[in-house]
């Protein structure tokens, strides 16, 4: 059999396509969809914050500020870098101030 294809032509600019640019989905400029898309500057980044209910236990809110109009704060936790510079100096204060972990007693078990 005779296979003759014809090139895939693109029809709004009557130009030719390679295989490539045809599979492409075709993105509207300034789509929401692109990977690449820049958030617009109204849209605020949403953090996870908590803070303490009378009971001392953690509510979780998107909210700058608790009901009684106090900071919340960020429930996510700190990056960790294994080339951490100030860790002597961190496990000296926390030894000084009885809050170092490793020095505290293990509970006994049940």
């Amino acid at each position: 059999p005779n296979y003759n294809f014809a090139p895939i032509l693109d029809r709004k600019k009557k130009k030719k396509l390679t295989t490539n640019q045809s599979l492409l989905p075709r993105i509207k400029k300034g789509s929401q969809t692109r990977p690449h898309a820049k958030r617009p500057p109204n849209q605020l980044k949403m953090h996870l914050m908590y803070y303490l209910d009378e009971n001392g236990k953690r509510v979780y809110t998107l909210k700058k500020s608790n009901p009684e109009g106090k900071v919340t704060e960020s429930a996510h936790p700190a990056r960790f870098s294994p080339d951490d510079k100030f860790s002597r100096q961190r496990v000296a204060l926390k030894k000084r101030f009885g809050i170092y972990l490793p020095d505290t007693p293990l509970p006994k078990p049940l």
